[in-house]
């Protein structure tokens, strides 16, 4: 299999356009990324968790409709040709992260390679959850937190979700998505000099998912990968039979559980 067999068209936006109208597409075609162009040459790429890091910053004061795209643009990319062999392309994306621009000249691009495409054609056939799942060091937090400790837990630990927990059992998942566009809707609506004290009221209950979907550490990382890649979710929570988180399945986790070439 060759990336070229993988690869989709990348949603597009232009460089001068609006954050606002940035995460309005975002929400339409149901992706975290946008291919970033500028006079018909590709300029980077727009992450949900970009947008939540220059949204939370103390200097962006400005309504999200008024900040340009180019404020949070990543150049998290690496440039294959698209007859790179799935094993490389899965390589890289370990060892690299981001995506894959298929090209031939490295300048226009064919198409790109995300961890969704990814891990959508592996086989998982005959593994299960525990195989393929975190288990050590889950970060999680707390409903109670404030909306600015998620996001600092995010941009610290490279992540774009956490499990949220009440009273020691799961209650629910945040995602970089849910503090972008909460953020995007505070300043929006609140005064420059309030911003800073009221920020401090935004808790994470007030935007995360509740009652996310769950697996067991048996269960089928076939079904799972299926759901995950279809439905388009970044994370599902691990619970054992009494219910305790145990570990999280997540893209990375999926790459890193994919054979490579050495």
């Amino acid at each position: 299999m060759q990336v070229k067999d993988i690869m989709v068209t990348p949603p597009t936006i232009d460089k001068s356009a609006k954050i606002s109208n940035a995460l309005s597409i975002m929400e339409k075609k149901n992706t975290r990324r946008l291919l970033v162009t500028h006079g018909g040459e590709v300029t980077g790429i727009l992450t949900m968790r970009n947008l939540a890091k220059e949204l939370g910053t103390k200097k962006r004061t400005k309504p999200a409709s008024s900040l340009p795209v180019v404020t949070a643009v990543t150049k998290n990319f690496t440039f294959v040709k698209p007859a790179t062999k799935f094993a490389v392309a899965a390589k890289i994306l370990k060892e690299k992260g981001g995506v894959l621009f298929v090209s031939e000249n490295e300048k226009d691009v064919l198409g790109w390679i995300t961890p969704n495409e990814l891990i959508g054609a592996y086989d998982f056939t005959g593994r299960q959850v525990k195989e393929v799942m975190f288990q050590t060091t889950i970060i999680t937090i707390n409903s109670s937190e404030r909306l600015v400790h998620a996001r600092h837990l995010m941009l610290e630990n490279n992540i774009g979700r956490i499990p949220v927990m009440e009273d020691g059992k799961l209650v629910g998942v945040i995602s970089e998505r849910d503090v972008a566009v909460a953020l995007q809707e505070f300043k929006d609506h609140v005064p420059d000099n309030y911003q800073e004290n009221q920020i401090k009221n935004l808790l994470v209950a007030d935007v995360m998912s509740r009652n996310p979907i769950t697996a067991n550490p048996s269960s089928s990382a076939e079904d799972i990968v299926d759901f995950m890649v279809n439905k388009n979710i970044g994370l599902i929570p691990i619970l054992d039979d009494s219910g305790k988180l145990v570990g999280i399945i997540t893209r990375r986790s999926l790459i890193l559980a994919i054979p490579t070439l050495e």
